[in-house]
């Protein structure tokens, strides 16, 4: 069964759409029915949040099987 998600990233108008089971990405056009929608809730500063358990956003990546580490922002 095929699971669909739609990622936006902060500071950004762009919409992706993830395929799980194609294993694809790509950028839904700003026609597509529900852009508007959620991006008006986006700049709002209202997350909209449904079917995550996490989700973790970086700028690198040396490959698929790298150690993840975690530094919390705060220290």
């Amino acid at each position: 069964m095929a699971k669909y998600f739609i990622i936006g990233e902060t500071g950004s108008n762009e919409l992706w759409l993830i395929d799980t089971e194609a294993k694809t990405a790509e950028i839904l056009t700003e026609d597509a029915p529900f852009h508007q929608y959620i991006n008006k809730e986006r700049k709002n500063k209202d997350p909209i949040i449904k079917g995550i358990s996490i989700a973790i956003s970086s700028n690198s990546r040396s490959g698929p099987d790298a150690k993840m580490t975690i530094t919390d922002p705060a220290n």
